[in-house]
């Protein structure tokens, strides 16, 4: 069984002269047309995954096999690449498990400027480990505490237990209110902003990431507790 710390799915040669441009370890890059993959390679140690979608046809099928190693592996990172011109929506990609989708500029000089932003700033380039402490509403460091409300702990707690830590805006809304029937979405917003503008501040951290369209995602990796 062929094992890496590093991972693509390529379907052009572009594709993987950037990655191999941008990662220092070793790139192991499958045939994505290969169905047997899951079979014969072993996610349970990677470290970062790469997804080329050059086509609108591959995403189903892309976003099956995020969640087929995402049964394997929880912590590595799975970047979803769109090549292609056309609109996407990154919602599925973000429920399925992946940390970054990101549709590249066709110049080469900004395309790999881009890559090269996202890995730096993502968990697999940059850890970061927090503690929440939910009995004393704290958001904890190895050197640093950040005191939060009892709903700020809430949203997050829930974050950390949402299947791929990615939850809906009714969702999170449910979470703060059972039984709540309507909500205002920018009120909910507004106290998401301000808790991810006081972590940011403490910890120089952006740990509660917008899903356009859906809601929001916790930094994989990022928080125990």
């Amino acid at each position: 069984m062929q094992t890496s710390s590093v991972f693509s799915f390529a379907h052009t040669q572009m594709f993987i002269d950037d990655i191999n441009k941008l990662v220092a370890s070793e790139v192991l890059h499958i045939n994505a047309s290969d169905p047997d993959f899951i079979k014969v390679c072993s996610f349970a140690r990677t470290e970062a995954i790469f997804f080329e979608i050059h086509t609108p046809e591959i995403i189903n099928e892309s976003i099956e096999r995020i969640k087929l190693i995402r049964q394997k592996n929880k912590l590595a990172c799975i970047f979803v690449i769109i090549t292609y011109t056309k609109s996407f929506s990154s919602i599925n990609f973000y429920i399925a498990g992946a940390d970054h989708c990101l549709k590249l500029p066709s110049d080469s000089q900004e395309r790999q400027s881009f890559l090269m932003g996202t890995l730096e700033d993502s968990h697999w380039k940059k850890p970061f480990h927090l503690y929440l402490d939910r009995t004393r509403l704290l958001v904890c460091s190895a050197n640093s505490k950040l005191e939060i409300t009892y709903t700020e702990m809430t949203i997050i707690d829930a974050l950390i237990h949402a299947p791929e830590h990615v939850m809906s805006q009714d969702s999170i809304a449910k979470t703060l209110d059972p039984n709540i029937v309507f909500y205002d979405p920018r009120a909910l917003e507004k106290t998401i902003s301000r808790l991810r503008t006081k972590i940011k501040k403490n910890f120089n951290l952006e740990l509660i990431l917008s899903v356009r369209a859906f809601g929001y995602r916790l930094r994989r990796g990022t928080v125990r507790g």
